[in-house]
């Protein structure tokens, strides 16, 4: 409970000002209420959008209204920081046409960024009952139906920040650990590196990414007067965004000034602080059907057999059950019509679970899946009425289709393969396994990443530094070795940035070049040139490696880089460099981390049918550079 920090995203609103105090209030009840209150820190964020000249004035005002009214002081326990917000250069924000939808998207890239900084897991915002109702309606007005109208969640991941490392699904923090943790740990996983001569390292799934910051908002249940009604009693003052009331602003603008002047019918208006209103129940029940829909989903995602995972290529194959799985006691007292429906949703949900793991998608909608569902799922076409199939299936189910930009193919089932321990091979698919790839990429939609010339600095001389980035006590004693065997004067560089490249590889690469490199998919062209020019010895050694990949199509999504001159340099997912890059002087090659998305798999998945990533060779691994360690079965 001592390293436990939240953060909170404070406006000066009374909803921020509120959750604001209740948290202080909160921590001040001590441990005799709960364990662990007074050890939680809170740090509280202050966003300066920057808009107006008065921007930055306004913030710092929020800032000491904190300070005063919750008696914080220097070295207390609950902080606040000013977030600035950046706009693009020449840009005016006020005369932007989607200057909401922008500073919306900047506001949470900038808190996402604050909280990965500070180590911290947990945001929480102030969003109240009458947030949710307006969200649903705006969404009815926009043409949402069924789930599409279950409000404002009250917790997931930050939004807007897809590719901003360490607030979307990455950034999970490796702390050194002393020898006694480290006897912990080693005492509870097998597989645990023996060396204690130095700190080391703790990842919980080497090779791929996890991480990220979680939302949550913990006022939801309360009307917007409940929170005034604290702010007034415990005497703290807030601040109201006149903007919020034009309502020719915008469309949440409209719908609030309605709803604030009671000019909506009873059934959709806000509520008060005497109880919810109709609108409330019914975005509360649409999202309790929501959740359990994913309940179910999650039981038959963990019932699926993994085959194979290869993160180098992202080659996924899996034996699913025959039907989804529902063990609700009431589905089986729907009629038979609803039966059928709520399996279509459940299946879609598991279907989008198998997909997140190979698919360049952040969020697949599931009204994209509904051929997909019926293709995987044999079952519902054999049970499901005549008229109730989608309109885009031919009579025969299809064995090879896209969707979500995964590439699906049933084959037959190895004779070889036998279901793991603990999974119920009688709810499988006894004749066949599905085999899920990236699909390939449509012309002119290459996705590409840019890799500047990296920043030099100047050598700390207390600090001696390997590959430019890496101190010595954070380095393995492999790379330690390695680094002794071919001693090189390398210019020290700032670190460079992680980069989400097609969705699916975090790299970061150290470009010590004076040309500008880029991150792109391995074309026909680009591997022809690199067999061609690689001589007799190469081009066996590489083309064994491809076929080991998968399908012969996935080599053309690996991700490469390549220089100006659009040569292959490396493939960094498989642990190669080509002789363009063995051309370079070695304290001109470039270096790389890469680290494969966060993904879940079913519990009982063996580790043996994984294929990890490589550690890439920015550490001074003088092995990875060229051929090895390309893929490492079981991760460790």
């Amino acid at each position: 409970m001592a390293n436990r920090i939240v953060a909170l995203a404070v406006s000066g609103g009374a909803d921020s000002m509120a959750l604001a105090t209740l948290c202080h209030q909160i921590r001040k009840l001590g441990d005799a209420h709960l364990p662990g209150l007074s050890d939680i820190r809170l740090h509280l964020f202050i966003v300066d959008h920057k808009a107006r000249t008065e921007s930055t004035r306004e913030a710092r005002q929020v800032a000491k209204s904190l300070d005063n009214h919750l008696g914080l002081s220097k070295g207390s326990e609950i902080k606040t920081r000013i977030l600035p917000l950046k706009w693009p250069p020449g840009s005016i924000p006020s005369e932007s046409p989607d200057f909401e939808t922008e500073a919306r998207r900047l506001r949470y890239q900038a808190l996402g960024k604050a909280c990965y900084e500070a180590k911290i897991p947990t945001l929480l915002l102030g969003h109240h009952r009458a947030d949710g109702n307006e969200t649903v309606l705006m969404r009815l007005v926009s043409g949402y139906r069924g789930e599409g109208l279950r409000g404002i969640s009250e917790e997931g991941e930050i939004p807007h920040c897809t590719g901003v490392y360490g607030a979307s699904r990455s950034g999970g923090r490796d702390y050194a650990v002393t020898r006694e943790e480290h006897q912990l740990v080693k005492a509870q996983d097998a597989n645990f590196r023996q060396d204690i001569s130095e700190p080391v390292a703790l990842s919980r799934q080497r090779g791929f990414e996890y991480g990220g910051v979680k939302i949550c908002r913990p006022l939801m249940d309360y009307s917007k007067q409940e929170l005034e009604a604290t702010l007034e009693e415990a005497g703290i003052p807030w601040v109201t965004d006149l903007t919020n009331h034009d309502p020719k602003l915008s469309i949440r603008n409209t719908i609030r000034y309605l709803m604030q002047r009671r000019l909506l019918p009873k059934a959709l208006d806000s509520g008060s602080h005497q109880g919810p209103s109709a609108l409330t129940m019914a975005a509360r029940n649409i999202r309790r059907k929501y959740r359990r829909r994913n309940e179910q989903a999650a039981l038959s995602f963990q019932a699926c057999d993994v085959i194979s995972f290869d993160a180098r290529s992202g080659h996924f194959q899996v034996r699913i059950p025959k039907f989804p799985a529902h063990s609700d006691p009431e589905f089986h007292l729907l009629p038979e019509h609803q039966q059928l429906t709520e399996m279509e949703h459940i299946g879609a949900r598991l279907v989008r679970m198998l997909f997140n793991i190979v698919s360049p998608r952040n969020d697949i909608s599931l009204q994209t899946l509904k051929v997909a569902t019926w293709a995987m799922f044999g079952n519902l076409q054999k049970d499901s009425p005549p008229g109730s199939r989608p309109a885009e299936m031919t009579e025969s189910r299809p064995s090879k289709f896209t969707a979500g930009g995964v590439l699906c193919e049933r084959i037959e089932m190895p004779s070889e393969d036998t279901p793991l321990p603990g999974v119920q091979s009688s709810l499988l698919d006894p004749d066949h396994i599905w085999c899920l790839t990236r699909e390939s990429y449509k012309r002119r939609t290459e996705p590409t990443c840019i890799v500047p010339p990296a920043t030099p600095k100047e050598r700390s001389p207390a600090t001696t530094l390997v590959s430019g980035i890496t101190a010595d006590s954070q380095i393995s004693t492999r790379a330690k070795q390695s680094r002794r065997k071919t001693s090189v004067n390398r210019t020290a560089f700032h670190e460079p940035e992680w980069q989400l490249w097609d969705g699916r590889y975090w790299i970061q690469v150290l470009n010590p070049t004076d040309t500008t490199l880029r991150i792109c998919p391995l074309s026909p062209d680009r591997l022809h040139r690199v067999v061609t020019g690689g001589g007799d010895k190469l081009s066996p050694r590489l083309k064994k490696a491809l076929r080991s990949l998968g399908p012969p199509h996935v080599r053309y999504t690996l991700p490469a880089i390549v220089d100006g001159e659009d040569r292959v340099l490396a493939l960094p997912t498989v642990g190669f460099a080509s002789l363009a890059f063995r051309a370079l002087a070695e304290d001109r090659r470039p270096r790389w981390r890469v680290r494969y998305k966060r993904v879940v798999f079913p519990e009982m998945v063996r580790e043996e049918r994984v294929v990890r990533l490589g550690e890439g060779n920015m550490d001074g691994v003088e092995t990875l550079v060229g051929w090895s360690c390309a893929g490492r079965r079981g991760g460790r």
